[in-house]
């Protein structure tokens, strides 16, 4: 067995080289400059995986509001922040003259001692009357170590500051399970949620957590929404994946890109939306193929993993924040695509995937184009060796010249098509294997569809998911100052607040083809989701628990079948007036008398909570992909907003008779 002895005289051989590892980075520092002139100063740790190094909007937000309604909302009130990261709002609510203020996050030691060394940078600032508390928490845990630190007699909060929490749509059931036992059981107890949708795409998981809100027992208002001056992460372009049939276009299609990226560019910098000394964003056009690499080497498993790894390491290496790459190839297998996708990630800067969506037919036309290309100038190649010199050019064939310049049925590119052609069984094979992109990964997402017949690819939706930044085609509403939004936090009948934050456009201009759009039938896997207004689909949840909750209520005033039906004006049976529907909830006698228990709502009774929960779940399940939906979206059997009610005791009344055999 080796000793110490053994590695005398080796010295540092295995001592890490200085600067292997990248240099930790240093803390920086933000202000916030308050309502009333005065400035808070914080600190903000170097990087974190909890995003402790940023001061977000909706912390800044948060802070406005809590100074603007310090009255009503804080003074001499008990406050906790949960992910305060800064901290700023906490101590806002301190220096307005907050009681107690709590402020948390994740127990991390590195986010605690920020917090405990941001409290202290305000301590001149903090009136004496007021007291703040820095704790590491996490969402979900018991509350009471928070509790602690409340004066004696006080055992909840009445303020809960939630900024930028929901993003983490995980957590929702943590977040309110927070909610439950940190607040006081008082309808003047708020907790303020506000977020911004950093993630345009994911904005739909986000607001889940207002309807989870709502079904336990909370009260969900909008205060107000808001357009920021300008987006948080700047230079923050991304990663374009191409992916597509072999001979689909990709290679005219990442030029197009590129252009319509540039001309985006210009035209936000020549209307001042780009600030000019910010620099330009850079273009890179990644290709999968070169003379070294032909479209051969996928006959090869070894030459076509060669190839990939070329283009995967090119890719990489011009990948950045102030960057836009796109990875010009086929890109079909799935697993690679999660590579690229973890390797934007990584990075810190978003991606998305452009489907080139040709058929499969047109594919093989296009390939066969480059092959009759390709043959004729060969031919016209080798009769000109055979000829003498002084002998004019042989005249090509029209048709074949038309065939090597332009693509059937499809857009036109303005430069002569000179890729080399796939041999037919290659082709054929490597369209077998293309794994399509679907919006069931999450590293294909989002996802954006070319069809073959669309003149360019949707880039006002491409530029905004990339960048958030508002594409020219697009109309945004004009900022409405906070200041005029929140009277509304004056109803004394509010237990949960709510506010909204959005960095981009809320109002689109819909964009129109020069080319109608062909109907398309993708494989299934394939097939998006019916996009569906957020907040119809909110409403269609809020609907539907105030009748569920109407039929609770009912079920502890009448809990006897029996006394329910002797008290009915109807013989027929029970009959339940509910909200925002015009028909009662109907149980026939028979069926309500035929119950295993006398209880409406007890185990195995006809309206038990459990079963008109499943329902429920069920008949929204049925119907999300329709409410809100009007006829011109192509979706049969659009339900409107104002007919959820009708349509969900509709749903109820014909279970209920079900039973009976009806």
């Amino acid at each position: 067995m080796a000793n110490e002895e053994d590695f005398v005289g080796l010295g540092d051989t295995f001592k890490d080289p200085e600067g292997f590892y990248p240099p930790e980075k240093e803390p920086t520092f933000a202000e916030h400059q308050m309502l009333t002139g005065q400035t808070v100063r914080v600190r903000l740790v170097g990087s974190h995986p909890l995003y402790g190094d940023l001061l977000w909007n909706a912390g800044r937000t948060s802070a406005s509001y809590i100074e603007e309604k310090a009255s009503s909302l804080v003074e001499g009130k008990d406050v906790l922040e949960i992910g305060a990261a800064a901290g700023v709002p906490s101590i806002v609510s301190a220096v307005k003259g907050a009681r107690t203020v709590v402020m948390t996050d994740y127990p991390d030691p590195d986010l605690v001692e920020n917090m405990r060394y941001n409290a202290s940078l305000s301590a001149a600032i903090i009136p004496s009357s007021s007291s703040l508390y820095v704790d590491g928490y996490k969402w979900g845990d018991p509350v009471e170590p928070l509790t602690a630190y409340l004066p004696e007699g006080s055992n909840s909060f009445d303020l809960l500051i939630m900024a930028d929490v929901v993003y983490s749509y995980h957590e929702h059931p943590n977040l309110i399970k927070v909610m439950q036992k940190a607040l006081k059981k008082s309808k003047d107890s708020v907790a303020l949620v506000v977020f911004t949708p950093y993630q345009p795409w994911l904005l739909p998981r986000n607001q889940t957590f207002f309807p989870l809100a709502e079904q336990s027992g909370f009260q969900v208002t909008k205060i107000f929404e808001k357009v920021m001056d300008k987006v948080l992460f700047e230079n923050d372009p991304g990663l374009i994946v191409l992916s597509g049939y072999p001979c689909s276009g990709l290679s005219y299609r990442a030029q197009q890109l590129a252009s319509l990226l540039e001309a985006t560019q210009d035209e936000l910098f020549k209307s001042g939306t780009i600030p000019a000394s910010r620099p330009r964003y850079k273009i890179h056009i990644v290709p999968t193929h070169d003379p070294s690499h032909p479209r051969t080497v996928y006959d090869n498993a070894r030459t076509e993993k060669e190839a990939r790894g070329v283009a995967y390491t090119r890719a990489k290496r011009a990948l950045g924040r102030d960057s836009f790459v796109i990875l010009d190839g086929m890109n079909y297998i799935k697993g690679y695509r999660y590579q690229l996708w973890c390797e934007a990630k990584a990075l810190g800067t978003t991606s998305c995937v452009v489907h080139v969506g040709t058929p499969v037919d047109q594919c093989i036309a296009n390939n066969e184009a480059r092959i009759r290309r390709r043959d004729a100038q060969q031919e016209k190649s080798e009769s000109r060796d055979n000829e003498p010199r002084e002998s004019s050019t042989t005249e090509s064939d029209p048709q074949v010249e038309a065939e090597s310049t332009t693509q059937t049925n499809g857009p036109s590119p303005t430069t002569e098509d000179t890729e080399e052609p796939y041999p037919p069984d290659l082709l054929k094979n490597l369209i077998f294997r293309y794994e399509e992109p679907s919006t069931h990964s999450r590293w294909d997402k989002p996802l954006f569809t070319v069809p073959w017949s669309d003149p360019e690819p949707p880039i006002a939706e491409i530029w905004t998911a990339l960048t958030g930044i508002p594409h020219p085609s697009t109309s945004t509403d004009a900022e409405t100052p906070v200041t005029t939004l929140t009277s509304a936090l004056a109803s004394s009948a509010l237990l949960s607040d709510t506010a909204s934050i959005n960095t981009s456009a809320t109002a689109r201009t819909p964009r129109t083809a020069a080319l109608q759009r062909p109907r398309i039938k993708p494989h299934q896997a394939t097939v998006q989701p019916t996009a569906t207004d957020s907040s119809a689909l909110y409403a269609m949840e809020k609907c539907t628990s105030a009748i569920v909750s109407a039929i609770r209520s009912y079920t502890l005033t009448n809990p006897s079948a029996e006394a329910a039906l002797a008290q009915s004006p109807d013989a027929r049976g029970i009959a339940i007036a509910v909200p925002e529907a015009s028909a009662p909830i109907f149980i026939p006698a028979h069926v309500a008398s035929s119950g295993t228990t006398d209880e409406l709502a007890g185990a195995g009774g006809i309206l038990a909570l459990p079963r008109l929960q499943r329902l429920r779940r069920q008949w929204i399940g049925l119907n999300r992909a329709y409410v809100g939906v009007n006829h011109a979206s192509g979706v049969k059997g659009g339900l409107a907003p104002d007919q959820v009610g009708d349509a969900f005791v509709r749903f109820l009344n014909a279970e209920f008779a079900g039973e009976s055999g009806v």
